[in-house]
């Protein structure tokens, strides 16, 4: 039987969603975002300096896998995940909800005068130039179903988990690289159970009635 290290605390992660139409409010300078529908994400594990092993992870979207706290206290909205300063804040979270298996944002700009930086993020989105937002999230709570034939690779169903911000950004971060690459070294604590053997098949089964296999 393989052995691997689990981790028992995890960096913020980041998953990308696009701005949908219709989402722009220029008179209350607000946008609604969607800003995780769940979908899998093909993420590597670093199992040394220069190797790694990929792995799926798929977020859980429902009202009792997303603690919404933190957005619906106000959390950053933030220019590429920068955290660096308080010229990176764009705009502020104003609430956080769960519409049907989608998680949602309406995120409020300053008044206009106030930030440069902020005119200009809100002018990209509003001209629909800056058209994707990435949501910064801790893990809280994971379920590792490991692979065990040949083609297949490790799922890790997030069961729990927290998003801390949501940035405008253009294009995503290397997924591959993901994790390696954040500015942020802080980490989270993590819950992980890993499945093998006869649980890792009924859990494929499980996953496989929920569509989140092929």
């Amino acid at each position: 039987m393989a052995i691997r290290n689990i981790p028992s605390a995890l960096p913020l992660q980041e998953r990308l969603a696009p701005i949908a139409d219709g989402a722009i409010d220029v008179e209350a300078r607000t946008v609604t975002v969607t800003f995780s529908t769940g979908a899998a994400v093909r993420r590597r594990r670093w199992t040394g300096w220069d190797t790694s092993v990929p792995f799926e992870e798929i977020l859980q979207v429902s009202r009792e896998a997303v603690n919404l706290e933190r957005l619906n206290l106000g959390a950053p909205a933030l220019d590429s995940h920068s955290t660096w300063s308080s010229r990176s804040q764009v705009g502020v979270v104003e609430r956080g909800w769960i519409e049907g298996a989608e998680g949602r944002a309406q995120i409020r700009f300053p008044s206009a005068g106030i930030d440069a930086d902020a005119d200009r993020m809100f002018g990209l989105v509003r001209e629909r130039i800056v058209r994707n937002v990435s949501v910064g999230y801790s893990i809280d709570q994971a379920r590792v179903v490991e692979a065990e034939k040949k083609g297949e690779i490790e799922k890790r169903i997030v069961e729990r988990w927290t998003p801390y911000e949501i940035s405008f950004v253009t294009i995503p971060a290397d997924a591959r690289a993901q994790v390696r690459a954040q500015d942020d070294d802080r980490t989270f604590p993590v819950s992980l159970a890993v499945i093998g053997g006869m649980q890792a098949a009924m859990a494929r089964m499980r996953m496989r009635a929920l569509h989140l296999t092929a």
